[in-house]
């Protein structure tokens, strides 16, 4: 990384996530890589969406315990979403945690606290300051706007919450932005945790990370922030698919060497409810931002490399994911042209569960 460049990291969450303080560990080891420059890492930003004010939050609660483990100044901001845009031009680097800072959106008042007897981190110039951007707004398109707008560094490093972030992925990830500068997207390598072989239907959603098609994924990757000053659509279901084709496909890359964790769906019900969304995402890009799709499509299959590297024994498998995407297909243009949009966007409850250890 480039001596002017600075990297928030920026973590769209909503209120029901359970495993946000295990995916914070795992990016304070990989924001710590040794060949990271001192101070690359200009902030930790997380967005919490669908919180209530005076409710439980177990997010809220982890990134608390977090900063008070690893000794990091937190601020908790409540943002009313009209306001996000103005309330982040008012916001300055160098403006730190006063007064002037505090109370902006009315109804809830900001808090910045320290934690002065918190153990000594083992990475103290990791993430320097934390801030708790919380919405009662719903989607995560929404939330990544909110992180886009306010962040300060001149790239962006988004993961999702309910990942686990390989040690030398994030190194790997700015260094490979360092070397091409015609890139302005660098997304991890997804690889699927599957304990003890996964299930039938994890074993199916797995096999096509295996293969670069080409397009972005969207837990974990690194964002130029001069290249999209509107941020994306709130109304997004596959914004991964939307920032590779708007991005532009010859300036966004794959690094193999980054790795992030997730769990696929293990159960029939999210498979297929997971299926249905992607199917709707592809459909709402043709739909309402064909022209992005003038230079090719979101992806691109060379099915002979494909066939290669499959199994015989997985052939059943690649046979039923393909019969139940045409279904999912179906089930998703029904649901769009009811203008039902959102009721495809639900978590999985499956992909949050973790058992056994990631290698």
């Amino acid at each position: 990384m480039s001596i002017q460049d600075s990297l928030s990291i920026a973590i769209p969450c909503r209120a029901s996530e359970p495993g946000l303080r295990q995916t914070l560990e795992s990016l304070y080891e990989a924001c710590s890589h040794t060949q990271l420059p001192p101070g690359s890492i200009s902030e930790l930003l997380v967005c919490i969406n669908g919180i209530r004010s005076g409710e439980a939050c177990a997010p809220l609660q982890a990134v608390r315990e977090f900063c008070q483990q690893h000794k990091i100044e937190c601020e908790e901001v409540w943002i009313a979403h009209q306001r996000v845009e103005k309330e982040a031009e008012k916001r300055r680097p160098e403006k730190g945690m006063g007064e002037s800072e505090r109370g902006r959106t009315g109804d809830h008042p900001s808090h910045s606290f320290f934690f002065p007897d918190s153990p000594i981190p083992r990475f103290p110039d990791s993430f320097p300051r934390c801030t708790v951007l919380l919405t009662d707004q719903k989607g995560k398109p929404p939330a990544w706007n909110t992180l886009w707008h306010w962040a300060t560094g001149t790239m962006v490093l988004f993961s999702d919450a309910d990942v686990r972030i390989d040690g030398d992925a994030v190194y790997a990830l700015s260094l490979r932005m360092q070397q091409d500068a015609t890139l302005n997207l660098v997304a991890a390598r997804e690889v699927p945790f599957l304990p003890n072989g996964g299930t039938l239907w994890s074993r199916i959603g797995a096999i096509p990370y295996r293969f670069d098609f080409g397009n972005a994924g969207g837990r974990l990757l690194l964002l130029r922030k001069a290249v999209l000053p509107n941020g994306i659509p709130e109304d997004l279901l596959l914004e991964d698919a939307w920032l590779t084709v708007a991005v532009g496909k010859a300036h966004v890359a794959k690094e193999w060497n980054a790795r992030v964790c997730f769990v696929p769906p293990t159960t029939w019900r999210d498979y297929f409810a997971e299926r249905v969304r992607t199917e709707g995402g592809k459909l709402q890009i043709q739909r309402e931002h064909g022209q992005l799709l003038a230079a090719g499509p979101i992806a691109e299959y060379r099915w002979s490399q494909f066939w290669q590297k499959i199994s015989p024994s997985e052939y059943p498998l690649v046979a039923l994911s393909t019969v139940i995407k045409g279904v999912a297909r179906l089930w998703a243009r029904v649901a769009l042209l009811r203008k039902d949009s959102y009721s495809l966007y639900h978590p999985f409850s499956s992909t949050k569960e973790w058992k056994g250890q990631v290698e």
